[in-house]
């Protein structure tokens, strides 16, 4: 990208339309005319331009134009965004300042950054100066007291928060923006200050370096987006520059390069010479993609993370519904079961009729002692509206937590201790009287509902219900009794995840908690009405990624540092080569024949007559003559060709003995006779050129012996592998196709045996790899010793091996036969080293008919594989077939 972004010719042609031509720096262009050829469009504006012109005039004006369009347009954008920004703070619109939902939105004082940063793009050319010098200073002064906000952590009155108390988005300072964007800006109005007046080097290169840093701020801070600093650091939300005010550095930057590229003191040569703006670019370039690629190591890393603490959070959430429903319901059967054991209910008939009065009989005394015994402390009975009539037993302390689990009454309260409150109605006639409560203690409650040991230190799981506009919460190892969030109308916390919860919805979110802590947050509801959070505080979550930054972040920058450094010495001394290769181009017809002599490959000039006129030291060596022994020989005697010659792969007609026929087919390939007699393979291009009256034949050309042995090595390695040298995979499927047809057109049958090793991987695990690599070859060498040359061996991968045997006469009986030989041959001992070691096989046999069998070559090796496992889980070292 930042290639793209600093081409370091854009500016040099101005300085060259401003000064003579006989001052002028410019290489010098000539133009020749040759017969027939058309004039080039470069001469033609040259011929026609008036005496002293430059011809890098039209070129430096179009360039120029190019980048004055480049920056209006930037501008205009940046301005757009500013503004949008701007109103949609005023307006109240949060699509205006998120642009994509769900991104931190960007500040009213960043839009204003924007918005001026687009005007110093916008100015005229008349009062540039001035009026970017007065945009730069007015930014370098506002964004400064930001970036002081920061490092002081105090407000200065800038940050506008009354524009921003609208919208709630974590951020704990509303309105002020993120360090970095306020370094960006700052960078922004040095630039635009700087470039009122260019008067001297440093100043010249101090814009080109403040440019890049706030190209780099843009780079970073899309992927400091991503990776999240103030999760990462429990920093504010302010901390994360948002993603448009990324994009938009990105932009400011190129702007400004647009800017200042067409100027003329950066084509001037007294602060920048052409080896100095590739050298310093470059070098600036280099440290900012390093920086980047590596920053964007660390945000996959952390998507990793996050999705596993994402992950661990919920499966939190969602175990803990099931297990309190189960609880609850065992509870409840209990306790109803209790009730009828002790007939409780025709016990409290008496109490809850209009005629008992409030008389207690001496009967539901009975049966409340006995319910007291079995582990209920409280019991009580209730009339419909649940006023408690009677009552045998008292709490310790007044209920401070009550949730409903059910319908049918059941209530998790919470006096000290927790306790699940079961109601039993009592019905006489079809009539509803009351009820019956019981209170079961539930000593294992907090230790299963709220535990958060697998989170870490700064885990917290919380239940919660909203009661009487407030949220009321369980105890947890944060809180030893029931605390209270406020959960007024437009409360903030109705947007914590509490919140989400006990509307019913379900999720994972990152927020600030209701102690300003950046957190990352589970949420759903256990039961209707119950909401569940558990969560864990991001500065310990990403404590893995944190550590690894503090290691990696050094490195990276010290590589960056240490490419830049090597870059930057080097590219002077390249830039050189480069304009002393432009001169040395100017004398190549003078320095052909240097050139011939030292190239690689094998030129030929042949005249009309087949003779050598000349050859490269290259060419004599590829025929075995000494230098300038083969100039005068016919051709035909060096190179065949009355054999079919090869193009492309592909065998082209015969030249019949006459060289002339190859003239215009590139890559031809012939064979070639050395001076010994020995023939080699020959690749050749023939070109034919006219020298005034006569027509002569150039011949380039190479030895490709070696490769076409490296060709053969590379076919033989895709069909025969590498450690047995048996066939692989792709081979057998080849030859088991083929074989396959061969049996049913013949009307005979072949075998397919899949061979598995029994014990293989205790050899590599105690023996090590070369061990087991010694082990396949031992076992390749036998296998292939057993069958006919006409049969197939062949190894999958790993310790799978299969055979083809074609032409199976008595099928499947002496396929069988196969098997069961090699099955005792692989269990012989095999010598390995100082040691031997004994293995076993499970083989898989399929017999294939060509006369009645269907199954195609897939249908075969899964069935063969099928067998083997089979074979395997039977017992091992054994055949299982048809």
């Amino acid at each position: 990208m930042g290639v793209a972004v600093f081409p370091p010719l854009r500016g040099s042609a101005l300085v060259r339309q401003s000064r003579p031509a006989s001052q002028a720096n410019a290489r010098r262009i000539e133009c020749h005319e040759s017969p027939g050829q058309p004039e080039s469009p470069c001469c033609s504006m040259f011929r026609h331009k008036p005496a002293g012109a430059d011809i890098h005039l039209s070129m430096g004006t179009y360039l120029l134009t190019d980048s004055l369009k480049l920056d209006r347009l930037l501008g205009a954008l940046l301005l757009i965004l500013g503004v949008n920004t701007m109103t949609g703070w005023l307006l109240q619109v949060p699509a205006m300042v998120e642009i994509v939902r769900g991104l931190v939105p960007m500040v009213f004082n960043t839009g204003l950054g924007f918005a001026l940063t687009g005007m110093a793009l916008l100015v005229g050319e008349r009062r540039r100066g001035q009026v970017r010098a007065m945009i730069g200073w007015s930014m370098l002064l506002l964004y400064s007291m930001t970036l002081a906000e920061h490092i002081v952590d105090a407000s200065l009155g800038i940050d506008m928060a009354w524009v921003h108390q609208w919208y709630n988005y974590g951020n704990t300072r509303p309105g002020r923006m993120a360090p970095n964007s306020a370094l960006g800006f700052m960078l922004i109005g040095a630039v635009n200050s700087a470039l009122g007046r260019v008067d001297s080097r440093v100043t010249a290169r101090l814009i080109v370096v403040l440019t890049l840093c706030v190209l780099t701020i843009g780079l970073t801070g899309l992927g400091g987006y991503l990776l999240a600093p103030d999760l990462l650091f429990g920093w504010s939300r302010s901390a994360r520059m948002a993603v448009h005010t990324a994009t938009g550095m990105i932009a400011a930057a190129i702007g400004m390069w647009a800017a200042w590229s067409g100027s003329s003191w950066y084509a001037d040569r007294r602060f920048f010479t052409e080896a100095g703006k590739v050298r310093l670019l470059g070098t600036a370039i280099l440290i900012v993609v390093t920086t980047t690629v590596g920053l964007a190591g660390f945000v996959l890393m952390q998507e990793s993370l996050e999705k596993a603490i994402e992950g661990r959070l919920l499966s939190v959430v969602q175990s803990r519904g099931p297990w309190l429903a189960t609880i609850t319901r065992e509870t409840v059967q209990h306790a109803r079961s209790e009730l009828r054991m002790v007939q409780a209910q025709e016990g409290a008939l008496p109490l809850l009729r209009p005629s008992g009065s409030g008389a207690k009989p001496h009967t539901f005394d009975d049966a409340a002692r006995r319910l007291r015994a079995e582990g209920y402390p409280h019991v009580a009975v209730e009339d419909v509206h649940r006023r408690v009539v009677w009552e045998a037993g008292e709490l310790d302390k007044p209920a401070e937590f009550t949730a409903t689990l059910d319908n049918d009454g059941t209530e998790l309260i919470w006096n000290g201790v927790p306790l699940l409150r079961v109601r039993a109605p009592v019905i006489e006639g079809g009539a509803l009287l009351g009820y019956l409560r019981l209170d079961k203690p539930m000593p294992a409650f907090d230790r299963v509902l709220f535990n958060g040991a697998t989170l870490g230190e700064s885990a917290e799981v919380t239940a919660c219900v909203q009661q009487h506009g407030h949220i009321v919460c369980l105890p947890n190892r944060q809180h030893a009794r029931p605390f209270k969030l406020g959960l007024a109308e437009g409360d903030r916390h109705a947007d914590l995840p509490m919140g989400y919860a006990l509307r019913g919805k379900t999720g994972v979110m990152y927020t600030l908690d209701y102690r300003g802590h950046n957190v990352v947050a589970a949420y759903g509801a256990i039961v209707p009405g119950v909401g569940f959070v558990a969560r864990q505080d991001t500065v310990e979550a990403y404590a893995v990624i944190r550590r690894a930054l503090a290691f990696g972040a050094p490195i990276i920058l010290l590589i960056s540092l240490a490419g830049a450094y090597v870059l930057y010495s080097q590219t002077d001394p390249l830039v050189t080569r480069m304009y002393e290769s432009e001169r040395r181009a100017d004398q190549a017809a003078a320095e052909m024949r240097t050139l011939m002599h030292a190239v690689a490959d094998g030129i030929m000039t042949i005249d009309g007559a087949d003779r050598v006129r000349s050859a490269n030291p290259a060419a004599c060596e590829l025929f075995g003559y000494p230098e300038g022994a083969i100039t005068g020989r016919n051709v035909i005697g060096l190179i065949d060709c009355a054999v079919p010659v090869v193009q492309g792969g592909e065998v082209v007609p015969e030249a019949n003995g006459e060289f002339s026929r190859l003239v215009g087919t590139a890559n031809v390939q012939v064979e070639g006779q050395r001076s010994d007699g020995t023939r080699f393979p020959l690749e050749l291009t023939v070109t034919a050129v006219n020298v005034a009256t006569d027509r002569h034949l150039v011949v380039i050309m190479r030895d490709i012996s070696e490769r076409q042995a490296i060709e053969r090595r590379l076919e033989r390695m895709a069909q025969y592998d590498s450690l047995t040298g048996l066939a692989n995979r792709t081979l057998f499927v080849d030859r088991l196709r083929i074989a396959q047809a061969r049996s049913q057109r013949a009307q005979s049958s072949l075998a397919v045996l899949f061979i598995d090793l029994d014990g293989f991987k205790q050899v590599n695990d105690k023996m090590g790899h070369h061990a087991g690599d010694q082990l396949l070859v031992g076992v390749a060498q036998r296998m292939t010793s057993i069958v006919r040359c006409t049969d197939t061996v062949a190894r999958l991968g790993g310790d799978e091996f299969t055979v083809l045997l074609e032409d199976v006469n008595q099928a499947p009986r002496s396929a069988f036969a196969v098997a069961q030989k090699i099955l005792a041959e692989l269990q012989e001992p095999f010598t390995l080293g100082a040691g031997s070691v004994a293995i076993g096989a499970s083989i898989g046999l399929v017999v294939w008919e060509g006369a009645r069998s269907t199954e195609d070559i897939e249908q075969i090796l899964q069935l063969a594989d099928a067998r083997m496992y089979l074979a395997k889980q039977s017992g091992k070292n054994r055949v299982v077939g048809p």
